[in-house]
């Protein structure tokens, strides 16, 4: 597909998120701003929130 970015494998085996990422800020209703690290510099940083999943990690 044109301006996608694939992260590993090719087709049904790719994965479908990366991350967990930090999110810098809110924007608007529905989108954030992420902080996304040096090598995915070319990727834009405001997602859709239907593009997310929630990340219940270590906060310690």
């Amino acid at each position: 597909m044109k301006g996608v970015m694939r992260f590993g494998k090719k087709g049904k085996l790719s994965p479908r998120y990366i991350g967990p990422y930090r999110i810098a800020k809110r924007i608007g209703n529905v989108a954030y701003e992420l902080e996304l690290p040096q090598e995915l510099a070319a990727v834009h940083l405001v997602f859709h929130i239907s593009m997310l999943k929630k990340c219940m990690g270590d906060q310690g």
